[in-house]
């Protein structure tokens, strides 16, 4: 299967983080020949000048055209509205701004965009670095759905020339699990090698939290990003605790990927 970005959206509004995001997005459109979207919800128009300025002066300095779309309302609805509209294939967006957004909106907005989007959605924090991406980190549990975002890992470490970390990790230490995750590493490390793709690999069992585990995994391998599902790995829980941990407290971006992504609902098995 292959995986493309042609159209990407990026959530802006001039704030460092979203600076941060827009950087990002650009840098992908570039390895995979994308267009590239800002969007900007604003509940006044006095800085609207300032903040398509602020796109200009990126694309410009990047040499990429980048459309600018004002939308008045509710962020989470007109980035959702805008992903179907154009039907964009990866959302991206900074998690700290407070310049146009509500403050704290990873709780409210992000986690929204996150949960209602049928493209993955890479959130970013403000504190992240703008360096190129050079290692992603690959959390595998025992689920059958965990396998389903390889294929868009695959496509980012071919595109950027990145080594993904794959990381087997579960809370349980029973034989089928450590089996089925054992396999499950063995078999993505293979479709990324038949692939030219670096990998490493390792595997933990009887973690007392799974959360922990990935992000303290993910500073120690130096990720730029950390590819996960937000649906059912972790018991089935829908953008529940698992999820959401993650993505408010890595401070290395987080794509999160949804089992009802069409491009990867076949995926399992590869």
């Amino acid at each position: 299967m292959e995986i493309a970005f042609n159209r990407i959206l990026v959530g802006f509004d001039n704030s460092q983080s979203a600076r941060i995001a827009l950087e990002k997005a650009v840098d992908a459109a570039q390895r995979f020949n994308s267009k590239v979207y800002a969007i900007y919800v604003n509940k006044s128009r006095d800085k609207i000048a300032k903040v398509r300025e602020a796109v200009r002066s990126i694309g410009e300095s990047r040499k990429i055209e980048i459309d600018f779309i004002e939308k008045q309302g509710k962020v989470y609805k007109e980035i959702n509205i805008m992903e179907r509209e154009l039907g964009i294939d990866l959302i991206v967006l900074g998690t700290h701004g407070n310049e146009g957004w509500q403050p704290f909106w990873i709780g409210s907005n992000a986690y929204r965009v996150v949960s209602a989007s049928n493209c993955p959605v890479i959130t970013i924090q403000e504190s992240a670095s703008v360096s190129l991406l050079e290692d992603i980190m690959l959390p595998m549990d025992d689920s059958d759905e965990t396998r389903q975002k390889v294929p868009y890992a695959c496509a980012l470490a071919s595109a950027f020339g990145a080594r993904v970390h794959i990381y087997g990790v579960s809370g349980s230490k029973s034989g089928p699990t450590e089996s089925r995750i054992t396999a499950y590493v063995r078999q993505t490390a293979d479709f990324m090698h038949e692939r030219g793709v670096r990998t490493s690999e390792k595997i933990e069992l009887g973690v007392k939290s799974l959360p922990t585990a990935v992000l303290d995994y993910s500073k120690e391998v130096r990720a730029g990003l950390v590819v996960m599902m937000t649906e059912t790995e972790s018991a089935g829980v829908i953008m529940g605790s698992y999820a959401q941990h993650i993505i408010n407290n890595s401070v290395v971006p987080v794509m999160s990927i949804h089992s009802r992504d069409l491009r990867v609902a076949g995926a399992v098995g590869y």
